[in-house]
């Protein structure tokens, strides 16, 4: 379940990840989302074992919550440099997955967000592919779950399609399966990036024509301003001068994928472009 970061996670996120990751320079790809820290690891561990991981490195397995979010997340999966065929769940139809936070473990088909594995949860699936939401919430399953075999009780988000879905939808396979996984980390209003981050808006997010930045502070700023715009390996994209507090940016020109927005110095925020 979702949780606001303590001093001891926030220390962690600044400062590196835990020890559980082998090499956090080369095995972890990191992009945000609505003012939140991802971490895709490319390290495979079981469910509980990744579950355990997240938490050490101040967070907890993904918990998709939107389709924005299922989108950003799908995107910067295909930006991680991932090589699917080290992340195969052989129960899962043979198709590569990474580790999301959904498990049904406590009560066969009662499915629940529970990324830090502690057992306080919040449910969003009654039953297996027959079955449906609760209170509306978000879901994207293939055609699933089944509990094949009677032991799949934990949720990947499928990199490669399977019998029974596509690549980018959910399935539930074995926790025992070793996979890579996403680590989401909780807003945390008392770091100075985030609080930058709140002094301004972008949307919509994703984007496919034109994108919006509110910048309601930025007179406050001395000298000239301007937004950044980068790719996902760094490359500056683009170089807006800053006339007003509501800037467009025109996307696209953009090539679909995942991008950082700058206002001086300062990360803002990271927005995706769709076409």
């Amino acid at each position: 379940m979702k949780l606001i970061l303590t001093a001891i996670a926030l220390f962690t996120l600044l400062n590196g990840q835990a020890q559980c990751i082998a090499d956090s320079t080369a095995n972890v790809f990191t992009f945000d989302y609505d003012g939140k820290v991802y971490e895709i690891v490319k390290e495979t561990k079981t469910w509980a074992d990744a579950a355990a991981c997240a938490v050490e490195n101040g967070g907890f397995l993904a918990e998709i919550d939107s389709q924005a979010e299922q989108d950003t997340i799908w995107s910067a999966l295909q930006m991680a440099g991932i090589t699917n065929s080290n992340t195969v769940a052989p129960d899962g139809g043979g198709a590569s997955y990474v580790w999301i936070g959904g498990n049904d473990l406590a009560t066969e088909g009662t499915w629940v967000w529970d990324g830090d594995n502690n057992g306080s949860s919040v449910q969003f699936w009654q039953g297996t592919s027959s079955g449906s939401p609760v209170g509306g919430l978000f879901n994207n399953w293939g055609n699933e779950p089944d509990d094949f075999n009677s032991n799949q009780d934990n949720l990947g988000l499928a990199l490669t399609d399977w019998p029974l879905g596509v690549a980018g939808q959910w399935n539930d396979v074995a926790s025992t399966n070793t996979l890579y996984f996403v680590i989401e980390h909780p807003v945390n209003s008392n770091s100075i990036e985030e609080e930058n981050k709140i002094r301004f808006s972008l949307y919509p997010n994703p984007v496919s024509d034109e994108l919006t930045i509110e910048l309601p502070f930025i007179f406050d700023m001395p000298n000239e301003q301007k937004i950044f715009i980068y790719g996902n390996e760094g490359k500056l994209i683009e170089t807006v001068l800053i006339d007003g507090e509501i800037m467009k940016i025109d996307t696209r020109v953009y090539e679909a994928g995942l991008y950082h927005a700058y206002v001086n110095d300062i990360h803002i925020k990271d927005f995706v472009v769709q076409h």
